[in-house]
């Protein structure tokens, strides 16, 4: 088939010192996309390593003009680099996966055929690889609480890796929200989705860039983002606290009219009351903190992500978002 009348697939892909998965992710994207007829592909690096990640992927642009990087001033974080990427993609449809192949590129036929079927977002399942019980355990609930408790229906262990159609794109791009939780922002459209079930592999090279911390801040994006719910729970407990106080308090005065020396001095019972209502009135504070911590960079209006520098692009755009 010509080239002119191929149907163009972006596979947008944030890294972040993946200097020894670069060129095989390269290597196996193009054998999948040469056994595909009626499909070529542009793969956009959207970079902020500190290693020599981005000359890799020059050399490659070089080679394929089809491979294309975005370079990042510093480390603004994954989604915002999917964000970055998905402001230059130029297909029909976006797939945004990771470097390290954990997210088998072999599998993007089975995302373009659900696609092809009318499906707007493909999205990959697949259950947490983390050696770590203790990380898997938290992984899988996670999704279930938030499933629970969102306003959207959110799927179950689905990560960043799906395929979403060019208008999902153009809706991405139109967003101004700083903090986006992907994995909902995709599916809260309401388009019809699919999805598609992997056993993730071991990653090619490097460390994983995913810890406690970083995990730990993609569960708040996702809860504060997408519920409710914890601002009503902060409500919920401090009217149950109340009642219960007063309950007490009357408990407490019907037992003194009753027997007046019955109560010695209690200075533990009331340390212990003290610091248990001072601990869930600072975690109320902190629920309250992150959705209010979220409007204050909302008007900050400060550029999501700042460009360095640009290959492979036909034109260059502004410095950020």
């Amino acid at each position: 088939m010509n080239a002119v009348n191929m149907e163009l697939i972006s596979i947008v892909v944030p890294t972040h010192n993946e200097m020894g998965n670069v060129g095989e992710l390269y290597k196996q994207i193009c054998a999948v996309f040469s056994s595909l007829e009626g499909y070529d592909f542009e793969l956009i690096f959207v970079d902020d390593s500190n290693d020599d990640t981005p000359k890799k992927i020059e050399q490659l642009s070089k080679n394929d003009v089809r491979v294309k990087l975005i370079r990042l001033v510093r480390s603004f974080g994954q989604v915002v680099a999917i964000a970055a990427g998905l402001k230059r993609v130029s297909g029909n449809a976006a797939i945004m996966m990771d470097a390290d192949l954990q997210d088998p590129p072999e599998i993007i036929p089975q995302l373009i055929e659900k696609w092809k079927d009318g499906n707007k977002v493909v999205y990959v399942k697949r259950a947490s690889s983390s050696q770590s019980f203790v990380y898997r355990f938290l992984a899988k609930n996670f999704y279930r609480i938030l499933a629970k408790i969102s306003q959207v229906k959110i799927p179950l262990d689905a990560g960043e890796f799906r395929l979403i159609d060019r208008t999902l794109v153009n809706f991405m791009n139109n967003l101004s929200e700083r903090s986006r939780f992907v994995r909902g922002l995709t599916v809260w459209p309401g388009y019809k989705s699919a999805e598609v079930f992997i056993k993730r592999a071991e990653r090619l090279s490097g460390d994983t860039k995913y810890n406690y911390r970083k995990s730990f801040g993609v569960a708040v994006d996702g809860i504060v983002s997408f519920s409710t719910v914890p601002l009503r729970l902060a409500t919920f407990a401090g009217i149950i606290i109340s009642l219960s106080s007063l309950l007490l308090a009357l408990v407490y005065f019907v037992v003194w009219l009753i027997s007046p020396d019955i109560f010695d001095a209690g200075y533990m019972s009331i340390f212990l009351l003290i610091t248990g209502i001072g601990g869930i009135n600072l975690f109320c504070v902190g629920v309250v903190g992150e959705y209010v911590g979220r409007v204050f960079e909302s008007l900050q209006d400060r550029p999501l992500y700042i460009v360095d520098y640009e290959i492979g692009f036909s034109e260059e755009k502004g410095l950020g978002e």
